[in-house]
Protein backbone atom coordinates (compact mmCIF):
# COMPACT_ATOMS: atom_id res chain seq x y z
CA UNK A 1 0.00 0.00 0.00
CA UNK A 2 1.06 3.09 -1.02
CA UNK A 3 0.81 6.13 0.80
CA UNK A 4 -1.84 8.90 0.23
CA UNK A 5 -1.45 12.10 0.28
CA UNK A 6 -4.17 14.41 0.83
CA UNK A 7 -6.14 16.72 -1.64
CA UNK A 8 -6.83 20.90 -0.40
CA UNK A 9 -9.42 19.68 1.65
CA UNK A 10 -7.74 17.15 3.25
CA UNK A 11 -9.63 13.98 1.87
CA UNK A 12 -7.13 10.74 0.98
CA UNK A 13 -7.66 8.63 -2.14
CA UNK A 14 -8.57 5.05 -0.36
CA UNK A 15 -5.92 2.81 -1.27
CA UNK A 16 -8.19 -0.12 -0.69
CA UNK A 17 -11.81 -0.80 -0.27
CA UNK A 18 -13.76 -4.18 1.40
CA UNK A 19 -16.97 -4.62 1.38
CA UNK A 20 -18.00 -5.78 4.54
CA UNK A 21 -21.33 -6.71 4.25
CA UNK A 22 -23.85 -7.01 1.28
CA UNK A 23 -27.22 -7.89 0.37
CA UNK A 24 -28.63 -8.25 -3.05
CA UNK A 25 -27.56 -4.91 -4.43
CA UNK A 26 -26.96 -3.44 -0.87
CA UNK A 27 -23.82 -3.15 0.44
CA UNK A 28 -21.75 -1.57 3.26
CA UNK A 29 -17.98 -0.63 2.73
CA UNK A 30 -14.88 0.30 4.39
CA UNK A 31 -12.23 2.40 2.77
CA UNK A 32 -8.76 1.98 3.92
CA UNK A 33 -5.71 4.65 3.36
CA UNK A 34 -2.11 4.57 4.42
CA UNK A 35 -0.82 8.41 4.96
CA UNK A 36 2.36 9.56 4.31
CA UNK A 37 2.76 9.75 8.68
CA UNK A 38 2.66 6.29 8.35
CA UNK A 39 -0.68 5.69 9.82
CA UNK A 40 -3.73 4.36 8.57
CA UNK A 41 -7.39 6.31 8.40
CA UNK A 42 -10.48 5.13 7.21
CA UNK A 43 -13.59 6.00 5.54
CA UNK A 44 -17.24 3.64 5.47
CA UNK A 45 -19.79 3.56 2.87
CA UNK A 46 -23.30 2.22 2.80
CA UNK A 47 -25.60 2.13 0.70
CA UNK A 48 -29.17 -0.11 0.68
CA UNK A 49 -32.36 0.39 -1.44
CA UNK A 50 -33.69 3.64 -0.48
CA UNK A 51 -30.61 5.51 0.95
CA UNK A 52 -26.93 5.51 1.89
CA UNK A 53 -24.53 7.49 3.95
CA UNK A 54 -20.56 7.38 3.03
CA UNK A 55 -17.75 9.04 5.39
CA UNK A 56 -14.56 9.94 3.38
CA UNK A 57 -11.11 9.34 4.64
CA UNK A 58 -9.75 12.78 5.79
CA UNK A 59 -6.22 13.58 7.34
CA UNK A 60 -7.35 15.01 10.38
CA UNK A 61 -9.00 12.11 11.81
CA UNK A 62 -7.43 9.66 14.41
CA UNK A 63 -4.75 7.60 12.48
CA UNK A 64 -4.43 3.49 13.49
CA UNK A 65 -0.69 1.96 13.38
CA UNK A 66 -2.06 -1.22 11.47
CA UNK A 67 -4.76 -2.05 9.45
CA UNK A 68 -6.49 -4.31 11.47
CA UNK A 69 -7.12 -1.53 13.83
CA UNK A 70 -8.23 0.67 11.51
CA UNK A 71 -11.11 -1.91 9.79
CA UNK A 72 -12.25 -2.39 13.27
CA UNK A 73 -12.57 1.18 13.89
CA UNK A 74 -14.09 1.63 10.66
CA UNK A 75 -16.74 -0.96 11.46
CA UNK A 76 -17.46 0.57 14.88
CA UNK A 77 -18.17 3.60 13.51
CA UNK A 78 -20.26 2.23 10.79
CA UNK A 79 -22.50 0.62 13.01
CA UNK A 80 -22.61 3.73 15.18
CA UNK A 81 -24.16 5.83 12.10
CA UNK A 82 -26.33 2.84 11.02
CA UNK A 83 -29.79 4.00 9.75
CA UNK A 84 -32.69 2.96 11.92
CA UNK A 85 -35.63 2.33 9.15
CA UNK A 86 -38.20 4.40 9.05
CA UNK A 87 -41.83 3.52 9.80
CA UNK A 88 -43.01 3.85 6.35
CA UNK A 89 -40.11 2.04 5.01
CA UNK A 90 -40.90 -1.61 3.46
CA UNK A 91 -40.25 -4.82 5.19
CA UNK A 92 -37.54 -5.95 2.55
CA UNK A 93 -35.36 -2.52 3.73
CA UNK A 94 -36.27 -3.68 7.14
CA UNK A 95 -34.74 -6.73 6.62
CA UNK A 96 -31.85 -5.27 4.11
CA UNK A 97 -30.54 -3.39 7.02
CA UNK A 98 -31.01 -5.91 10.02
CA UNK A 99 -29.08 -8.60 7.77
CA UNK A 100 -26.19 -6.31 6.64
CA UNK A 101 -25.62 -5.46 10.16
CA UNK A 102 -25.72 -8.66 11.37
CA UNK A 103 -23.14 -9.53 8.99
CA UNK A 104 -20.98 -7.01 10.90
CA UNK A 105 -21.42 -7.16 13.98
CA UNK A 106 -20.07 -10.88 13.07
CA UNK A 107 -17.18 -9.65 11.75
CA UNK A 108 -16.52 -7.52 15.01
CA UNK A 109 -17.11 -11.02 17.29
CA UNK A 110 -14.76 -13.32 14.53
CA UNK A 111 -11.04 -12.61 15.65
CA UNK A 112 -9.25 -11.71 12.33
CA UNK A 113 -7.58 -14.17 10.12
CA UNK A 114 -4.99 -11.94 9.05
Amino acid sequence: MQPAKPNDCGVLEPAGREVVASRGRAFAAVNIALCEDGLYRYGVDLMYATGGFGFPIHADEPGYSSLDAARTAALERLLRAWHTPFPSDPESVRAELADMRQQIEARLRQPSLF
